[in-house]
């Protein structure tokens, strides 16, 4: 089975050349960025190319120059629409998600190893953009990787040990996420910190707001795309990840490198 666009003409170019093209100059116009040391994720902002591309060019510039040792590249898209148990990440049941630009294959073995580790993933059909809108930078950049397209609903389960365990088998990282407006500074400093205790404190509170009603002070359950960062942040520290830098920002749209600093 494959999954077809259906944001082609909307959220990006649908033809072929004018889609890589832009894709291209994000990418070009992004000033040149290096990490002293191994790359284990970045973290790009989501919406239409024209609104997420300028920034999000940044991050996958990197790539262009980072090693990456393994064949499966993970997407994490925040979800607002999964249907189900919200502790379950989603993956599309297709084989492969088209573009205007070719096929890429879905690794389903890795979503296996994912259910093996105590993760559930549901298998459920993706009516969302996020991950169709970074496809096309996806196959510029790094051509034509297997990826693993996960789908991080708000109360997915941070706690869950399996995540540490199938942490080197996810391969790379790429989180889509923006930052909250009203927590934006937060937020970007927990990234760079690669503190995600930051982004998840709040969750055990979400009972309590329930009980004692608006206005009360009780922290609101945390976002999807603060999930997303999160859980990034869990996988990369997994990998080795000791330090976070901000590429660029604009308002709420940030990119952001999560790598294993060199020893001095």
């Amino acid at each position: 089975m494959v999954r077809f666009p259906r944001y082609a003409g909307r959220h990006y170019f649908a033809d072929p050349g004018r889609l890589r093209a832009s894709v291209e100059s994000f990418v070009e116009d992004a000033a040149e960025t290096a990490v002293a040391g191994t790359l284990c994720a970045i973290v790009v902002p989501h919406g239409t190319h024209r609104e997420f591309g300028p920034i999000a060019g940044y991050g996958y510039k990197l790539l262009l120059s980072a090693p990456l040792t393994s064949d499966v590249t993970v997407l994490l898209a925040p979800s607002a629409t999964l249907a189900g148990d919200a502790r379950a990440v989603s993956c599309d049941p297709s084989d492969a998600y088209a573009s205007p630009l070719d096929l890429i294959g879905v690794a389903g073995t890795a979503a296996e190893a994912l259910s093996r580790a105590g993760i559930p993933v549901a298998r459920e059909p993706d009516e969302e953009p996020i991950v169709e809108n970074h496809l096309p930078f996806i196959q510029v950049v790094m051509g034509d990787p297997q990826f693993l397209p996960l789908r991080i609903p708000a109360g997915v389960d941070l706690a869950a040990p399996g995540w540490d365990v199938v942490a080197d088998r996810l391969g790379f990282i790429i989180a889509a996420a923006n930052l909250p407006p009203s927590r934006d500074q937060v937020v970007c400093e927990a990234v760079e910190r690669l503190d995600d205790r930051r982004l998840t404190s709040q969750v055990r509170f979400t009972g309590l707001r329930g009980f004692f009603g608006k206005g009360s002070g009780v922290p609101a359950e945390p976002s999807a795309d603060e999930a997303v960062l999160a859980l990034a942040i869990r996988l990369a520290r997994a990998k080795g990840a000791n330090r976070g830098r901000l590429l660029a920002r604009e308002g709420h749209l940030a990119a952001f490198a999560l790598y294993r600093a060199r020893r001095p």
